[in-house]
């Protein structure tokens, strides 16, 4: 395995790994959940690209304010901005949509997205299903009766986003693109 596709695998790990904190959530509460992402803000902005701690899983080039930072950065607005089960809601497809979609898209690249060929459907739709599985389980933990369709509309709102070829890391729009699709069923 090459350095890079190493490097992406621990990418894809670490932002799966990530929204198990939401596990936490329900014992935490904000303030908790904010403390979290504040801290793993920190880390990525400040202490592993200053002790080199990043080597591993930073992408060549990618600036401070990159996917590595952007993720935690979006969970904090999400737990500052929404209802803490949206927050969760979509924190979960943040965690498990983008990885799960570049596995996907990486081991079945064909077909591509019309207007983004450097995304596949098969990895779009890969991200929807475990997305909205990932969603659901959430809400479904968080106490929320009836998440499942709430989920699979988060998770679609998502993967749209995901697919754009926009000229930003994407963590941020996923991340609000979820949350605004869950906002009508549980706010």
């Amino acid at each position: 395995m090459s350095i890079h596709n190493r490097r992406e695998a621990t990418r894809r790990v670490i932002h799966f790994g990530f929204g198990f904190a939401i596990l936490l959530l329900p014992f935490l509460q904000r303030p908790g959940g904010v403390v979290i992402a504040a801290l793993a803000l920190l880390y990525n902005a400040l202490l592993a690209p200053g002790l080199g701690l990043d080597r591993r899983y930073r992408r060549e080039g990618e600036r401070r304010l990159g996917g590595l930072t952007s993720y935690p950065l979006a969970v904090l607005l999400l737990l500052l901005l929404t209802p803490l089960d949206v927050a969760a809601g979509a924190w979960a497809v943040l965690a498990v949509l983008d990885p799960v979609a570049a596995a996907a898209g990486t081991r079945w690249p064909r077909p591509r997205i019309l207007f983004n060929p450097r995304k596949s459907v098969v990895g779009s739709l890969a991200g929807i299903v475990a997305g909205a599985l990932g969603c659901g389980l959430a809400l479904t933990y968080m106490g929320l009766d009836g998440a499942w369709v709430p989920a699979l509309c988060a998770a679609a709102a998502a993967a749209l986003v995901e697919a754009l070829p926009l000229p930003i890391d994407d963590n941020l729009p996923v991340a609000a693109a979820a949350a605004l699709a869950l906002l009508p069923w549980i706010a």
